[in-house]
């Protein structure tokens, strides 16, 4: 008998060990979890803690729905400012802030810090252990290249830093890092409900395109088409063999459709390697504007029965694209199930110095 049970609580020990066992989004996080000297996250749920402090000042851990921890760092921004302006650089103040604080100067992070294009104009690093949510906070910055962010007081300015708008210093995460974030983040995620816009529509006419804007081409667009039978009908989102083009750049634009399109993506990886998954559409479209990309297409043409386009995910707050080189077969627009599309992607594509020959913006055409 105890030859059988032994086992048993052995094995259920190992089962508790591992559901308590603390889960970080990334190595960068870890390491500061242990520079910090932070303990009893493994009790935490998904959402969002304060409970925590560093030399008296409060600090903020965000834990996602995979039970990963996401995010540490001081406590400087109110709920309130995240949910009215949405920006990455709150995450990446508060935990870079920290981070020069408690991380020691000799470890290789340290080190690396030292590395970063990050400037203090006034104050310094231990100037944030003096801030908190209800100090004043400014931003500016300019598209794609830097921000500069500032805290003041009543006797003036307390903390200024600039930075540039490269997502491995704003995430904390190399490119490998990001990449192998990004493809684990796909194969997981799952799609909701996405509410449809409101627009105000004409009352006159059967088609009417939303006309959005356009990325580095006019080719290159985020238009959205509707149309009706009869003025007497509502509008629908285009979505008919009859105007194959104008379905097909709505797939790609808008989760509004609920479209059911698979896509089996590609990806090369560092050292010649290379990953895939097949996964829904919707999946990488939602993960992307979850980011806070904005999409654009643009179509390339029509080979035999399949349809060409790319797709661009383009975040400028953060500076950063994912480029999404997609092949659809025609008979996806009545059975997406059934014919899934193929596709290869390019994450985090800095666009501060990205070229338009690498993005070939030549080979697009009109959608009709």
């Amino acid at each position: 008998m105890k030859k059988a049970i032994l086992p048993l609580f052995l094995l259920l020990g190992t089962q508790l060990c591992e559901l308590k066992a603390v889960s970080f989004a990334n190595n960068r996080l870890e390491k500061l979890a242990g520079y910090v000297g932070l303990q009893g996250l493994d009790t935490l749920r998904p959402g969002v803690c304060n409970a925590y402090n560093y030399r008296q000042h409060p600090l903020t851990i965000r834990v996602n729905r995979w039970n990963e921890i996401e995010h540490i760092g001081l406590l400087l921004f109110p709920s309130r400012l995240r949910e009215m302006k949405p920006m990455p650089i709150y995450d990446f103040l508060e935990r870079y802030l920290l981070a020069r604080n408690a991380t020691p100067t000799g470890s290789e992070h340290g080190v690396k810090m030292g590395w970063d294009n990050v400037y203090f104009a006034t104050g310094n690093a231990k100037t944030a252990l003096q801030i908190d949510t209800t100090t004043a906070f400014s931003e500016s910055h300019v598209d794609l290249h830097v921000y500069k962010a500032a805290w003041t007081s009543g006797e003036g300015k307390l903390l200024e830093i600039s930075f540039e708008m490269d997502w491995q210093l704003l995430s904390g995460c190399n490119a490998i890092e990001l990449e192998q974030q990004l493809f684990r983040n796909l194969r997981r995620y799952e799609v909701r409900p996405w509410p449809q816009t409101a627009r105000d529509f004409p009352e006159e006419g059967t088609e009417y395109t939303s006309g959005g804007n356009y990325f580095i081409s006019p080719l290159i667009r985020n238009d959205i088409y509707y149309n009706r039978k009869s003025t007497k009908d509502k509008w629908q989102l285009t979505s008919t063999m009859q105007r194959p083009t104008r379905t097909l750049s709505n797939i790609m634009l808008t989760p509004e459709g609920n479209s059911k399109l698979k896509v089996m993506i590609k990806y090369d990886k560092y050292g010649l390697r290379t990953d895939s998954a097949m996964v829904d559409y919707r999946a990488w479209q939602e993960m992307c504007l979850d980011e806070g990309c904005r999409a654009y297409f643009g179509m390339k043409g029509k080979q035999g029965e399949t349809y060409r386009g790319t797709v661009f995910m383009v975040n400028r707050l953060g500076g950063y694209l994912h480029l999404l080189s997609i092949d659809i077969p025609a008979k996806a627009l009545d059975n997406p199930e059934a014919n899934p599309a193929t596709a290869r992607l390019y994450c985090y594509i800095p666009l501060h110095n990205v070229s338009d020959n690498m993005l070939n913006i030549n080979e697009f055409e009109p959608i009709k």
